[in-house]
């Protein structure tokens, strides 16, 4: 398991590497974001530089409110132009993986269209991100974490693959729906966010424990399918020993969990 975080895109990038670094991450979840990460006026070299310099690797993060599948055709090429320069930018980078996040505002407009729309958006997505040698994620999303909606787009579109957002399975629902996300595209699974929150609908991005989501069966879940890979931390706010206490304690649990029932 390699640990890592993201960074504030409104903070300096090389500021914000050299922080990860020195907090003893593995790699940062590099967010292609404005104001100070967009994709259209970044230092890429900078950025490579600075990973270098520090021995950081990076996956590559988009950001969330791009309209993919907006009822406007327009939005949808603009935002598909936006993730299409975060190709070439991580590409540039050495980043490997890439997330997108799926969009399901689209008023007057049923689930069906949603999930058509997005099917459209990830499918021309990864056919660009294959030019670069980019694995494209799909990334569950508050209110867009049901099995029954991630199902068609992701069989749909074989080549992409899972990130699983273990906050936003708790979001707008019932239950957390990890497992059941775990269980049906455990095998697709690239990468997993972490962080906690208290159900409805703020995605607070808590320190683990302070939330009621059940680390001990998330881990136990991810155990189950076999992941062992990268993780990030989402754990946002001013003060960084959240952040690293809820490192130390996601590491605790995962050498403490075994896989099973």
């Amino acid at each position: 398991m390699q640990l890592g975080a993201m960074n504030n895109p409104m903070v300096d990038i090389v500021e914000e590497i050299e922080l990860i670094a020195d907090l003893g991450f593995s790699f940062i979840d590099l967010t292609m974001e404005p104001e100070q990460t967009y994709s259209a006026t970044v230092d890429i070299k900078r950025i490579a530089q600075a990973l270098e310099r520090n021995n950081l690797s990076a996956v590559g993060h988009t950001a969330w409110y791009l309209p993919v599948a907006s009822p406007f055709p327009e939005f949808r090429q603009l935002a598909l132009k936006e993730l299409g320069r975060c190709v070439r930018m991580f590409h540039e980078l050495g980043v490997t993986k890439m997330n997108m996040h799926p969009c399901m505002k689209a008023p007057l407009h049923d689930e069906d269209w949603a999930i058509a729309a997005n099917i459209e958006a990830l499918a021309s997505l990864v056919e660009t991100a294959k030019t670069f040698g980019i694995t494209i994620m799909l990334e569950n999303m508050p209110g867009f974490s049901r099995v029954s909606l991630l199902k068609p787009i992701l069989e749909a579109v074989p080549d992409a693959k899972l990130l699983l957002d273990v906050g936003h399975a708790n979001l707008d629902t019932p239950h957390n729906y990890s497992e059941e996300l775990l269980a049906n595209f455990g095998h697709r699974l690239a990468h997993v966010h972490v962080s906690d929150n208290r159900g409805g609908h703020d995605d607070m991005h808590l320190p683990l424990g302070v939330g009621n989501i059940k680390w001990v069966k998330i881990v136990r879940a991810l155990k189950n399918v076999g992941y062992d890979g990268a993780i990030t931390i989402e754990v946002f706010g001013d003060d960084d020993d959240y952040l690293l206490l809820s490192r130390e304690k996601l590491q605790r649990l995962w050498d403490m969990t075994e896989p099973g029932g």
